[in-house]
């Protein structure tokens, strides 16, 4: 894991994408994307329909043992209004597991406008000392850690260029990687993002074997 300090509390990302706030048994994951395989059944495009137990089953890997109580998850968690009722009864079993070994807290994400399961209420933005957790970053000077961009990067090295899904600390800003199994990404260098990144941020690069850390100038535009 590496550490990353925001407003004075230490956090760290796991290569796997998941933000640890260990002081206050906190864990922080963004865009699930449930039944995302499924939904494209309706297109007459036909994924393997295993998305939600693999992107399940390792979110819960990766808390396991981790002395975590509260999991806040940063929206997108469905892909859509219909996705919590596609779900197979291993998925099921596998989110009934999360809710109800865990306090989960749920942001509201653009994929879930109308979206409603029994119990479960949608937030549009939770806070703890004074940091706000939402679904999409906002140009104010409020400390927010969000999702919903899929942020990735590039690097190019003399042998070869590596493109990852990464977490993007800046100024009053983290902005976490998707997490889903099916989710794609968006470069960190594309005009949507480009309002969060100047020099001062900080790119943390994850991939199977490690996580990176570079300065936004050093990966590619």
């Amino acid at each position: 894991m590496k550490t990353i300090i925001f407003n004075k509390h230490k956090f760290q990302i796991s290569k796997e994408g998941i933000l640890f706030w260990f002081d206050k048994q906190i864990a922080i994951i963004s865009d699930l994307h449930l039944e995302k395989g499924s939904s494209f059944g309706h297109s007459g495009q036909f994924l393997p329909p295993y998305d939600s137990e693999m992107t399940l089953r390792k979110l819960l890997k990766g808390i396991k043992n981790q002395n975590i109580k509260k999991v806040i998850l940063l929206g997108d968690t469905f892909h859509d209004e219909n996705a919590f009722n596609r779900m197979s009864e291993k998925a099921f079993f596998l989110f009934n597991s999360l809710i109800k070994n865990y306090e989960v807290i749920f942001i509201l994400g653009n994929h879930e406008n109308k979206l409603k399961i029994n119990h479960i209420n949608l937030l549009n933005e939770y806070v703890i000392d004074d940091i706000h957790f939402i679904h999409q970053a906002l140009q104010k000077s409020i400390f927010q850690i969000s999702g919903h961009f899929h942020p990735v990067a590039t690097i190019k090295s003399s042998i070869k260029k590596i493109t990852a899904k990464c977490l993007l600390h800046t100024n009053n800003h983290i902005i976490l990687p998707s997490f889903g199994t099916y989710t794609g990404g968006l470069n960190i260098n594309d005009p949507a993002l480009k309002p969060f990144v100047n020099h001062k941020s900080y790119v943390y690069m994850l991939t199977k074997k490690s996580i990176y850390k570079f300065t936004s100038r050093e990966v590619e535009t």
